[in-house]
């Protein structure tokens, strides 16, 4: 087998639930006896309810609709070591104190969301696990629990040596993969159910199922054998487990891939409703676009006009427009008076994103320093020597034509006066600024010379 995909048996944690006292005693022989020290600490776990960070994933998926024939329903947890976390039984300490359940509609399964302290209470006629809350627990704290029928429950529980064959630990590679990025361990712990699911009788009909991952604390004695699984639950008609996570799905003869689930979408093509007799805003609901709120630049608000990526139409390929910033691609309509902003936003959430990246942003930010300070020293270095030339030849700085230097190129395009943008002129302000600095290092230059 490659390396994408590594099963264990088990995942254990190096210290399983529980107290534990470290003391240490100091033994010499110099007649000098210190005394001892002792800690207690306390490992624990989730006993009622697991975060909904601790679950990486759930099949089938939740609230999904499908044929599942052939699949045995399986939850994935992010902490690899969870299931393995207590014992329960001290002649098998790899057993799971975990087990996930699978119920039908018709079997009469409720589901109830409650506190701990009423989770623990004892009812006639119902088997409650006899559990005590830890130091750390509070009787208000949130807790689901599922009652269920005995006779359900002694045909559908998993004996001990059926319990460790249902989860397991796995590791795969996140590489190239959609997931939380919070997640950064990769390997998990898997817990399976011990049946595959009802199947309907008919196309026309899905049967509803719930799977319940449940504690078993408190049914170590129906993990034995049959018999005394009977004895504990002869005396009650419903048996009451703590959920720590659930969700549904329904089974149906329909196929269920990724081709058949993007197939039954039917999502309709995307438009923005529009109730009114404008032609023209009707024209641009059809084409996707939808109106909203837009703080312009200089403070002001108005309504334009936005329409994401995602078009109902095919949109002809034209050429690439290059931008220095957002607002050099807004779209301006005479005829409604409005502005198009797709671009221009697209523009600016692309930015976003990149910026987002940090080992990008700090590769461009260097680049662009780089860039920067190549030219500055260019242009410096350009003006510098055509200002020491100027000295020994006729003729001015504007007619060296044969110089392509990035500094004299920058003389030239500073000096030459753009009537069609009048901010061009601020060039002759950076221009008049550099000759005024170079002519005081020349001065300095002169200076030195004549001191030797």
């Amino acid at each position: 087998m490659g390396e994408a995909i590594r099963f264990s048996q088990r995942n254990e944690p190096p210290l399983k639930v529980g107290t534990y006292r470290i003391e240490v005693e100091s033994v010499s022989n110099i007649g000098c006896q210190l005394a001892s020290h002792m800690i207690e600490f306390t490992v624990s776990t989730e006993r009622f309810r697991l975060p909904p960070d601790q679950i990486y994933s759930v099949y089938p998926p939740r609230e999904a609709v499908g044929d599942y024939t052939e699949c045995l329903p399986h939850i994935v947890l992010n902490r690899r070591t969870l299931p393995w976390e207590k014992t329960l039984l001290k002649s098998d300490s790899n057993m799971p104190w975990l087990a996930l359940l699978v119920f039908d509609e018709t079997e009469g399964i409720q589901m109830i969301e409650s506190t701990c302290e009423e989770a623990l209470k004892p009812v006639t006629g119902i088997f409650v696990p006899s559990l005590v809350l830890e130091a750390y627990e509070k009787p208000e704290d949130p807790c689901t629990y599922v009652h269920i029928p005995v006779d359900l429950l002694a045909d559908v529980l998993p004996y001990a040596e059926a319990l460790s064959l249902l989860a397991h630990g796995k590791g795969v590679s996140l590489d190239h993969k959609v997931t939380d990025a919070s997640v950064k361990d990769d390997w998990f712990a898997t817990v399976v159910a011990n049946r595959f699911c009802l199947e309907p009788v008919d196309d026309r009909h899905a049967i509803r199922h719930t799977a319940c991952l449940v504690s078993l604390e408190g049914y170590e004695a129906c993990l034995g054998d049959g018999h005394t699984r009977q004895e504990t639950l002869a005396h009650c008609h419903t048996a009451r487990m703590i959920v720590l996570a659930n969700w549904s799905f329904s089974m149906a003869k329909a196929a269920f891939d990724f081709g058949s689930a993007m197939s039954s979408l039917n999502a309709g093509m995307m438009s923005t409703p529009y109730q009114g007799s404008n032609e023209q805003i009707q024209k641009l609901c059809r084409l996707g676009y939808f109106p909203m709120n837009h703080h312009v630049r200089d403070g002001s608000r108005t309504v334009s006009w936005y329409q994401s990526p995602l078009v109902p139409y095919e949109e002809a390929k034209g050429e690439a427009q290059c931008a220095r910033f957002a607002d050099q691609l807004l779209e301006y309509d005479p005829e409604i008076g409005m502005m198009d902003i797709r671009y221009s936003s697209a523009w600016q959430i692309g930015k976003s994103m990149a910026l987002a990246d940090q080992s990008f942003a700090q590769k461009l930010y260097a680049w662009r320093q780089s860039n920067e300070m190549l030219a500055r020293t260019s242009v410096y270095h350009g003006l510098l020597e055509m200002h020491l030339a100027s000295q020994h030849a006729e003729g001015s700085i504007e007619d060296r034509q044969d110089d392509h230097s990035i500094g004299h190129r920058f003389v030239q395009a500073a000096r030459k006066h753009d009537e069609t943008n009048p901010s061009n002129n601020g060039k002759h302000t950076v221009l008049r600024q550099l000759n005024e600095r170079y002519t005081s290092l020349l001065s300095e230059v002169n200076a030195d010379a004549g001191e030797e």
